[in-house]
């Protein structure tokens, strides 16, 4: 195996590595997205059930006419209809594989993988086109959260860049 692409992130004999280090926070972090999609994959997946869409408009039934949760409730009940199954079967799909790489991501990095450090960039790095294009489409009012999103992202690949970079200038021990 070449020594230039460690596959293993090894820290120099003098200097053991921290406990808690930006590797360990950037895992955290694809931790708790992971969660996140995770919940969204089972609401998803309730989705598919007609019965819980049906208990939903009943729910929102109950609720008097004129307040905001009841219109937001059936809006967004409507929305998820005019879906259609297949389009939420395949965001389901979509969703389950993005869950996998994000959960693979943190793993490697919570072991301190070289390759789940090029992987992140990789992946992460990928987003950040699609951020920018909704960054200068989206509405001034409905880019804050598109903006956080772009920073955090930016800020994780370029960190992991500068840590690759950093790491590949050190000379390995043969």
């Amino acid at each position: 195996m070449s020594q230039d692409f460690p596959l293993v992130r090894s820290p120099s004999a003098d200097a053991a590595p921290r406990k808690l280090d930006g590797i360990r926070v950037i895992a955290i972090f694809k931790f708790i997205k992971a969660a996140l999609l995770i919940a969204t994959t089972y609401g998803v997946h309730r989705l598919l059930e007609g019965t819980l869409l049906d208990r939903l408009y009943t729910w929102a039934a109950t609720l008097n006419d004129d307040r905001l949760e009841r219109r937001l409730l059936v809006r967004a009940l409507e929305w998820v209809e005019g879906l259609g199954a297949k389009r939420i079967e395949i965001f389901f799909a979509v969703t389950i594989t993005y869950t996998a790489v994000v959960l693979i991501e943190g793993i490697g990095l919570w072991l301190r993988r070289t390759w789940a450090e090029w992987l992140t960039v990789i992946a992460t790095g990928s987003l950040i086109p699609f951020e920018l294009w909704e960054l200068l489409t989206r509405p001034m009012d409905k880019k804050l959260a598109i903006l956080a999103t772009f920073t955090l992202n930016a800020v994780i690949v370029w960190y992991l860049v500068w840590l690759l970079r950093k790491t590949q200038a050190q000379p390995h021990a043969s």
